[in-house]
């Protein structure tokens, strides 16, 4: 019987612990062993967790607000991806988790900002929904005190990776998908 690695890799994923001690002994552990970096999109994903990548399906002829299934599908990609990335763990051995961080800036401190200082920090400008005194910024449940100045998360998302390097990947890699969740839109620099 002949076995090439990528099927044993395929099956791994599924296959029960006997199973798993039987292809770590063919093939050694290390082919097997999880690397979150090999999670480059949502289809890599749902291939680690053994389901399938369909999304949830809409009724046919119905109308729908075409912005909020938009998001609502780049949220369900992102629970999806982290549960993948986490290899199903979704804490750290102390009970901590870890999310990508975004800071908002007013306009006066961007405008206060040199170029390279906004480039050495990945500066983008965003399309602001809400910027009012203590009122919502229109990030999901994100209040922007002080016109932005401060931010403070008051709910979460389940966006959260089990170490800080897996949640700067999340960012550097699914940012888009991010974004779109949470409906933020990046201004085109003029």
């Amino acid at each position: 019987m002949k076995v090439k690695l990528a099927d044993a890799k395929a099956c791994y994923a599924n296959a029960s612990d006997e199973v798993k001690e039987a292809l770590e002994h063919l093939f050694g552990a290390e082919p097997f062993a999880f690397n979150y970096r090999e999670i480059k999109s949502f289809e890599d994903a749902c291939k680690h967790l053994g389901i399938s990548t369909e999304l949830p399906a809409q009724r046919v002829g119905v109308e729908y607000c075409k912005e909020a299934v938009e998001q609502s599908l780049a949220a369900y990609k992102l629970m999806v991806i982290c549960k993948a990335i986490n290899n199903g763990q979704q804490y750290d051995e102390d009970g901590d988790t870890w999310f990508p961080v975004y800071w908002f800036y007013t306009k006066d401190e961007l405008e206060n900002m040199t170029e390279d200082e906004r480039k050495r920090k990945g500066i983008q400008l965003l399309s602001a929904a809400l910027a009012n005194f203590t009122v919502g910024a229109g990030v999901r449940y994100a209040a922007a005190s002080f016109r932005g100045a401060g931010t403070n998360a008051h709910f979460g998302f389940p966006l959260c990776a089990n170490s800080e390097e897996k949640a700067l990947y999340l960012d550097e890699q699914f940012r888009s998908l991010i974004y779109q969740c949470y409906g933020i839109k990046v201004k085109e620099e003029e």
